[in-house]
């Protein structure tokens, strides 16, 4: 039985189960709230990419230790 969230392209994580698109879902909607927040206390385009960047990085190291994880 293959119970794998996840498909392995390359580097890249695909989902092929409703967990993992839910996985998936749940991280874009949390990047795109976060980039709102970091959006509304910064002074400065570079300001807000600077600290967007950051975010996106744990957001993806995470999104992928999951992805990993649960590939069989």
């Amino acid at each position: 039985m293959n119970d794998s969230w996840f498909k392995r392209n390359g580097i890249f994580f695909i989902p092929t189960k409703i967990f993992g698109w839910l996985i998936l879902l749940i991280s874009i909607i949390y990047a795109v709230y976060s980039f709102i927040q970091i959006d509304n206390r910064s002074h400065s385009v570079s300001d807000t990419l600077i600290n967007f960047a950051f975010k996106l990085l744990i957001i993806n190291a995470i999104y992928s230790l999951i992805a990993y994880f649960t590939i069989s």
